[in-house]
């Protein structure tokens, strides 16, 4: 695999770059962590910056122009992730609609879903989140018990309760796999659906996360109507286009996460040479870790080399979310170790990871847990036997 970029693809990375240094807000820069505002303010921030990158022609890269994207290769977008990632720019708050919606909807949605959502999407005139997970189906998602029965006049009525739901509480659109058939096996007779959020029957409970933010939310749905319009893919595939939708959220846009994870440990290094020298143990985990963020970026490169060829994630995507939500776990221990008794100040550094510390708390168990990753990783990329259960007497 040739890892090097072309001249031209290395213009394009300084335009990006130019852009973000200037566009990024003031006191960015350098504290590389959010401005002072509350939940509102930011919610706000964060739609106004994801509007001016797409006016800038940075967002949907790939995605084809009649859809509203840039109609550029997936390489120009992987430049565009690992700058926003290489220069901490704000996350965006419709991952879900930018990961998991709209290229599911290019592989699986109708024409007509095609051209309403994708633009709206990229516009930011939806937000989306993801019903998948309920109480007793989190990374067992074959257990679902939320029901979607069909009435004579080809409407949907869903009854069932999600949980871990991310932006629920503003999301105004939910992809949600509810069960459509119970006489066939669990992985069968399953669909997936487009849910507005403002339907009657819908009810969002916020759950406050460990970092502090209303993250996560229980979603109840109770009686919820929905047309046959909004049902993404054949009936009772909803299994297969899931498993569609978690290969593109383990794998995709991961560039920017190893970009900006390298970032944050360029800043522990700077602190600790700050304050005196690195000592042999500490050069030994900075090296392990930044060895795994290579290693990350080159399975980056070459899921983008098979997709810009035609090719599918697959269920390899298993060995980038195992890698990169252990190796955030890992920076964020070691960024505990290195402010010792800082990391309870009020600083920009001990806000940010305090910050990175307690969301990379959970990062190991959404988009399934790394014990689910390892189970999938042993037996379809290996292909290694399923181990006997043992019994107890």
């Amino acid at each position: 695999m040739d890892i090097f970029f072309s001249s031209t693809q290395n213009a394009y990375r300084h335009q990006v770059r130019d852009w973000l240094s200037a566009n990024l807000p003031d006191n960015w820069n350098q504290a590389g962590h959010w401005p002072r505002l509350s939940e509102a303010q930011e919610q706000d921030f964060l739609i106004n910056w994801e509007r001016r990158i797409y006016a800038a022609g940075y967002s949907g890269i790939s995605w084809p122009k009649e859809y509203g994207g840039q109609g550029r290769d997936h390489f120009d977008e992987l430049i565009v992730n690992e700058e926003l990632g290489r220069s901490e720019a704000p996350e965006s708050i419709n991952t879900i609609g930018r990961e998991l919606v709209g290229p599911i909807l290019l592989s699986a949605g109708t024409e007509e879903q095609k051209r309403h959502y994708i633009p709206r999407v990229l516009q930011m005139e939806d937000v989306w989140c993801q019903g998948f997970s309920e109480p007793n189906a989190g990374s067992d998602l074959a257990a679902i018990k939320t029901r979607a029965v069909k009435r004579d006049d080809g409407r949907w009525v869903i009854d069932g309760q999600k949980i871990w739901t991310s932006y629920a509480h503003f999301a105004t659109h939910c992809i949600l796999l509810a069960r459509t058939n119970l006489g066939t096996s669990a992985y069968r007779g399953m669909s997936l659906f487009i849910v507005r959020m403002d339907t009657p029957g819908v009810e969002v409970r916020p759950i406050r996360h460990i970092n502090g933010q209303p993250h996560f939310n229980e979603v109840f749905l109770t009686g919820v109507v929905v047309e046959p319009e909004m049902l993404i893919g054949p009936v009772d595939s909803g299994w297969m286009v899931a498993v569609e939708v978690l290969g593109f959220e383990r794998a995709t846009t991961r560039q920017y996460r190893q970009a900006r994870f390298l970032e944050e440990l360029r800043v522990l290094v700077q602190h600790v040479r700050g304050s005196g020298e690195l000592s042999q143990a500490l050069q030994a985990e900075l090296g392990d870790i930044a060895s795994e963020l290579s290693i990350m970026r080159y399975h980056n490169l070459r899921f983008v080399s098979r997709i810009s060829q035609g090719g599918k994630i697959g269920e390899e995507a298993s060995l980038l979310k195992l890698l990169w939500s252990q190796i955030h776990q890992r920076i964020a221990r070691l960024g505990l170790e290195v402010l010792g008794s800082e990391f309870d100040a009020i600083s920009p550094i001990a806000e940010r990871f305090r910050r990175i510390y307690f969301t990379a708390r959970g990062e190991t168990i959404y988009a399934g847990s790394s014990q689910i990753q390892r189970n999938i990783i042993a037996e379809r990329v290996l292909g290694l036997p399923r181990g006997e259960k043992r019994t107890t007497t």
